[in-house]
């Protein structure tokens, strides 16, 4: 009996051997995940050497860039899944000034760190339609409004109410999200009464994630049809961050959620509303175990007019280039605060 177990085994080994596969070879799980993110085989067998490989996504609107990062760490995975699911994304991100949770009773004293300066509250309260600020129709005639019933206030009382407006309009935006999802996104009221549509975009880029509708359609259902009931297992919040984006403060709100994905993580970030410089974004980032460590991805997809129009493929191409810089700052700041990654 035991020559014949013996023997099996052998046989086993030998089959596996040509087969090409080691009898203790990793499962090709991750590979074809990476695959179904957009990777090569070439670009995943140059994983190994340690180095970020960046790529470009496919784009199906003039108005979007696509980039996508992907990384081997040789660190645990438990460790670069805990890192990434910390809500103090400050740690990660750059250029971040101040940053909270909006939650459905807070009000709009959730947001009562964020500032303007007094430039900043005076164009806001004269705003007109254009790329200046992403403001709707509805808001706009708001602050008009607030600019007739402030003629008479002293300079510091007008900066003070134009800010508390500005709170109440993000507040309201985040009210909308929450009741009806990203149907419910007001659209940006431009020049020559032309709209951007950052419902229109966010939803191209649920749709666009191959990897979600594969491997978690229940999730993906829900965050395409927010507020569609999320799995249990996922947990979600509604961050907010002030960050200098193009030399001015922008405000952006986000909704985010996470879930396990075999012990890794799995995190989804719609940024359903910028003050300025961009329409709306989404990111999908996520961590498995592969060879002795961890692979990293992120998936990003914004939306911004300013890459529309006239010469539109230098823009993109310029416009990418700054994503990816981005995007591999955020990476840098993980390794940094893995120790670990070289």
């Amino acid at each position: 009996m035991v020559w014949k177990w013996k023997h099996m085994v052998g046989l086993l080994f030998t089959s596996f051997m040509l087969l090409g596969f080691s009898a203790f070879a990793e499962q090709p799980v991750v590979e074809e995940v990476l695959s179904v993110l957009g990777m090569d085989k070439v670009q995943i067998a140059e994983l190994a050497q340690g180095q970020p490989i960046t790529y470009d996504l496919s784009e199906v609107s003039e108005d979007e860039l696509g980039v996508a990062v992907v990384r081997y760490l040789p660190i645990p995975l438990a460790e670069v899944a805990e890192h990434l699911r910390l809500e103090e994304i400050d740690l990660l991100e750059v250029n971040v000034t101040a940053h909270g949770l909006l939650t459905p009773h807070s009000g709009a004293d959730s947001l009562k760190t964020i500032s303007l300066s007094d430039e900043e509250a005076l164009a806001l309260l004269n705003a007109e339609p254009g790329d200046d600020f992403n403001l709707s129709l509805y808001e706009l005639a708001s602050l008009k409004a607030l600019k007739k019933t402030l003629k008479h206030n002293s300079h510091k009382s007008l900066i003070d109410a134009v800010v508390r407006h500005y709170r109440e309009i993000l507040f309201q935006r985040f009210q909308a999200y929450r009741r009806e999802g990203i149907a419910a996104i007001a659209p940006y009221r431009r020049e020559d009464g032309l709209d951007s549509k950052p419902s229109i975009e966010l939803r191209q880029a649920a749709n666009a994630s191959a990897m979600l509708s594969r491997y978690f359609p229940a999730l993906f259902n829900a965050w395409l049809d927010y507020p569609k009931t999320f799995p249990s297992d996922v947990k979600e919040t509604f961050p907010w961050v002030e960050k200098n984006v193009e030399n001015r403060l922008t405000t952006i709100l986000r909704h985010r959620v996470d879930m396990d994905w075999n012990g890794g993580a799995l995190i989804l970030t719609r940024e359903l509303y910028a003050s300025h410089a961009y329409n709306a974004s989404q990111w999908v980032t996520g961590c498995l175990a592969y060879r002795e460590g961890t692979v990293v991805f992120q998936q990003v997809r914004s939306y911004t007019d300013q890459v529309a129009g006239l010469a539109s493929d230098v823009k993109h191409l310029v416009g990418r280039e700054l994503l990816k810089d981005k995007m591999l700052k955020y990476f840098e700041r993980l390794c940094g605060v893995l120790k670990g990654c070289h």
